[in-house]
């Protein structure tokens, strides 16, 4: 819904993409992009590009190609996040803006539950694959790292405290080099 007028990158869309889907007729989006490593080839009559790929440390896009790019429920899931925000910010237009949803460690005994106490099979699928769960002080210094400056970082907590929603927006053409961690 905060969505920018433009080109739209769905990254870790699911297979069926349907967050695109609810999308579909507003005008104000020209281009619809869908990357997950295994895409319903029917999303390509609505006219969706479809890339079906491995998503692990790049992204298979030109710099500057998105105005906008959302990872909804994905980015827990990967083992190289920083990677997948820097390649975010690098495919991002100037101006463009990266949406994220992720959830928290508050939240993790509450989807464990449902994932493995009461054995929900989408909820067992899917938690069983979670490779991180996030707060503020996790993900706003990756966001940083990856290019994009604090003054252009918006989290908020939602869903009852269990998830992190953000919206990062690109300030400039190229990010500046990748400092080390602090140790």
């Amino acid at each position: 819904s905060h969505l920018q007028p433009g080109i739209w990158l769905d990254l870790l869309c699911g297979y069926r993409a349907l967050l695109q889907r609810s999308q579909h007729g507003n005008n104000h989006i020209v281009g619809f992009y869908c990357l997950d490593h295994r895409l319903d080839p029917g999303l390509a009559e609505y006219g969706f590009q479809l890339a079906e790929c491995n998503i692990d440390k790049t992204l298979p896009y030109d710099p500057e190609s998105f105005d906008n790019i959302t990872v909804v429920n994905g980015l827990e899931h990967l083992w190289h996040p920083q990677s997948i925000l820097s390649e975010c910010q690098r495919v991002l237009k100037v101006g463009g803006a990266l949406q994220i949803v992720v959830p928290t460690w508050f939240g993790k005994p509450f989807l464990e539950f449902l994932a493995f106490g009461i054995r929900n099979k989408q909820a067992y699928a899917e938690m069983n694959d979670h490779k991180m769960y996030y707060d503020e002080r996790t993900l706003w210094p990756m966001l940083v790292r990856a290019g994009f400056e604090p003054s252009a970082l918006r989290i908020r907590r939602t869903k009852a405290f269990c998830s992190l929603y953000v919206r990062a927006r690109k300030t400039r053409t190229s990010a500046p080099p990748l400092l080390p961690a602090i140790t």
